[in-house]
């Protein structure tokens, strides 16, 4: 008890000490170039010579037919944006089948040329306003006629309560950068606005995006991604522009929570400098957190920005360090409570200072908090003490790690542990689930029984089937606790489940998906992480395949994994109206979070999610051994690709090159079809048999393929049943319009005919 009061006493002055005040933004650079920003003017104008004004970049073309071009006040120290109002035109084509193929999805065309009555674009670099010419340019005194296009453009990229702009602007403009950062704004004669941006700073710099419209999702982002890809060769050869300005070692965080769940917190982020072009760096926070200060080797000496109702984070770094540790000190209203007790983390993943979302850093975290509570954490907790009526406790990673958080409520533990000292903890909230099985009991819904130690019994029995399915995994303890949500999340060592999966009312061994998904993520997501939205499907495809997948194995329950598979077969051959689609075709896994569209919200986890499982299911059986049924390829493939890629951030391209290696053949036209592509083929199966002269019987199978591209191919195994219970297995190259095979002389009439056996391709099938 003395030597905890050591610790606990001096941890609670110093979060008391900086928690007191609003964020204090200590730096006038942002705020002066907002300011710049929101009151632009228009200073000169000059006319669109007769014969027009064309400016190009990459795959967007802007002809200025005729009206005036605006040169407007400067921004930043020099002049940034230029106005045209009159008449002119906006092409675009995008580089790529896939972004042309989804620029259809909202246009129905693959390609755009609209007229627009006004224009306005953004440069970081100030010589580009050299693309005017020689064009003269003249002082008017009345420009309001313009004003609200000015208007228009702010409203889209500066959110003035947030104290938000353009994110990559604002990174050029404090750091003085000059690139081929590139914006414009284009209103459409007829439509909304849509926008077009080059910038040195995304992985993928070429994007051309339109409004947003949210029909049933309320969203704060005015913008969506139509199209997106990277530019062939870069303009900016400076690959700071890309990559992060400093590498994050470790993240060292001290938090205190309330009885009233009021949250503070000290965050000291240890750091290497990469690269010195840039001394202004943006971390990301949840909003509703208020930074109270910022220091520098525990010395107040960090400028920083953060607006009052914004996410985002800028922190001044001081030039002449190149190893430094920054100090934030926060606070605010992270944790609420519902009436049924359960309390919710509002933000998982942004409840502390985040830098770059998707690297592994070390995390060492302390928590104190009222006793009456119970916490779980990532990792491994290290210790924990009492003092009062407060409990602390510290969890630190057992390797370095792409995310971290934390869950507190009214839990009750159950603790489980196999004879390899594997052992799990389940923390659930028993009083509020005892008030909402009364509930649904009114309506007739039976809960579980039990359920923790069912959850218990669920998790470790996934652990034991992952570990020697896929590999090992550094962690010999995983922490279980249930959120007010209907999702799930996965971290190192914690999984957060939905209160629903606790309360043991889901059908067809769903509550046991629902869980063996997140544990997968231990291995899928966790385990080998992914490298790009593009390869997203790594992590959750592969996690919802191995969810059902233990199902299979560990219940010996092949009628629930067929079922649940024609389920999802069923929604992706549906998914043009799914959930709350409007008509829109579905896109490919290729382009991950971008499936989900204000036109198809919900495609994400129909396509990334279930297309993706089906991905691994069909690749499953084309190695299965079809006389044998082993799978052992397979296995060994995935086995191969875990061990390879653990610890790193893997490519769908990545992926390919293992299974080549295990299917004996360039796997390109399977990731072209179901990876990169859309199409899903429709069988007709048919068949006919004579006997030979030897009485054999002669079976010729005839397939007629649909919905798919002419050079769309398949191995499709079939069943064939002869008398007594006997059969044989055989695959068929499926390709073409109309395919013809031959099978090998049968001793006599076959029962029946299956196609696609086990369900071994995505498709849909009709006998003839």
């Amino acid at each position: 008890m003395k030597n905890h009061s050591i610790l606990i006493l001096p941890l609670i002055l110093i979060l008391n000490s900086f928690c007191l005040s609003q964020d204090q933004n200590t730096n006038q650079e942002y705020q002066n170039i907002l300011k710049e920003i929101e009151n632009v003017q228009p200073l000169s104008v000059a006319a669109v010579p007769d014969s027009g004004l064309i400016i190009q970049q990459d795959a967007a073309i802007f002809k200025l037919i005729s009206g005036e071009l605006f040169r407007c006040s400067q921004i930043a120290g020099s002049e940034r944006l230029l106005l045209f109002k009159g008449k002119g035109r906006f092409s675009f084509s995008p580089t790529s089948q896939i972004e042309k193929d989804h620029l259809h999805r909202f246009y129905e065309k693959h390609s755009l040329d609209e007229e627009f009555y006004y224009l306005i674009i953004m440069f970081s670099d100030p010589v580009k306003l050299r693309l005017l010419g020689d064009l003269k340019f003249s002082e008017q005194s009345n420009l309001s006629y313009i004003k609200r296009d000015f208007q228009n453009f702010i409203d889209y990229t500066n959110d003035s309560d947030a104290g938000y702009f353009d994110t990559d602007f604002m990174r050029s403009f404090l750091n003085y950068h000059t690139n081929s950062l590139f914006y414009a704004h284009i209103g459409l004669t007829n439509g909304d606005p849509v926008f077009f941006k080059i910038s040195p700073y995304d992985r993928e710099e070429v994007s051309f995006l339109k409004k947003k419209d949210t029909k049933f999702i309320v969203s704060s982002d005015y913008q969506e991604v139509i199209s997106s890809y990277s530019l062939p060769k870069p303009v900016d050869k400076d690959k700071s522009f890309k990559e992060d300005v400093i590498k994050i070692n470790n993240y060292n965080i001290i938090s205190k929570i309330e009885d009233n769940l009021d949250f503070s917190a000290k965050c000291e982020i240890n750091y290497e400098r990469k690269y010195t072009n840039s001394n202004w760096i943006k971390f990301s926070l949840y909003y509703e957190l208020i930074v109270d200060s910022v220091l520098l080797n525990d010395q107040r000496t960090f400028d920083y920005y953060r607006g009052e109702e914004n996410s985002e984070l800028w922190i001044k770094l001081n030039s002449l360090s190149a190893d430094d540790k920054i100090t934030i000190y926060y606070s605010g209203d992270l944790l609420e409570k519902d009436e049924l007790s359960w309390i919710s983390l509002k933000s998982p993943d942004y409840w502390f200072p985040r830098y770059s979302y998707r690297d592994n850093v070390l995390y060492d975290l302390t928590f104190t908090y009222p006793e009456k509570y119970m916490l779980a954490s990532i990792g491994k907790k290290e210790s924990e003490e009492k003092f009062d009526d407060f409990i602390t406790c510290r969890w630190k990673s057992v390797e370095p790690a792409h995310s971290a958080s934390f869950n507190i409520g009214f839990f009750e533990k159950f603790e489980l542990e196999d004879e390899n000292k594997t052992k799990v903890n389940v923390f659930i909230s028993k009083s509020g689930h005892q008030k909402l099985a009364s509930t649904l009991a009114e309506y007739g819904t039976l809960s579980g029984a039990d359920m923790d130690e069912k959850i218990a019994t669920d998790v470790l029995a996934s652990i034991q089937f992952f570990k020697g399915l896929i590999g090992p995994i550094p962690l010999n303890e995983l922490q279980v606790t249930e959120i007010p949500y209907f999702h799930g999340q996965a971290f190192p060592g914690l999984i957060h489940l939905s209160f629903a999966n606790y309360q043991g009312i889901m059908q067809d061994k769903e509550d046991e998906i629902f869980r063996a998904h997140e544990v997968a993520h231990q291995w899928w997501g966790i385990g080998v992480n992914f490298d790009s939205y593009h390869d997203q499907w790594l992590s959750e495809g592969f996690a919802t395949y191995s969810s059902l997948w233990f199902v299979q194995a560990a219940f010996q329950d092949n009628e629930v994994f067929f079922k649940v598979l024609d389920k999802w077969k069923d929604e992706i051959f549906s998914n043009r109206k799914f959930l709350f689609s409007t008509g829109q075709q579905a896109g490919p896994i290729w382009l991950g979070s971008r499936t989900n569209t204000s036109d198809t919200e919900g495609d994400y986890d129909l396509i990334i999610y279930k297309k993706g499982a089906w991905v691994l299911h069909m690749l499953r059986n084309m190695l299965i051994d079809l006389k044998t049924m082993n799978e052992d390829p397979f296995q060994k493939m995935i086995k191969e690709y875990y061990k390879t890629f653990y610890g790193k951030k893997a490519t769908t391209t990545d992926f390919k090159n293992i299974t080549d290696k295990y299917c004996g053949q360039d796997m390109s036209w399977f990731f072209k079809q179901f990876v990169y592509g859309t199409d899903v083929p429709s069988y007709t199966f048919s068949y006919k048999s004579e006997k030979s002269a030897e009485g054999k019987v002669i079976v010729t199978c005839k397939i007629i393929q649909e919905n798919v591209s002419d050079d769309f191919k398949m191995y499709v195994p079939i069943r064939i049943n002869l008398s007594n219970d006997r059969f044989a297995r055989m695959r068929i190259e499926v390709k073409g319009k109309e395919t013809t095979v031959k099978l090998p002389q049968l001793p006599e009439e076959p029962e029946e005919i299956i196609f696609n056996d086990l369900n071994s391709v995505l498709c849909e099938v009709e006998y003839d």
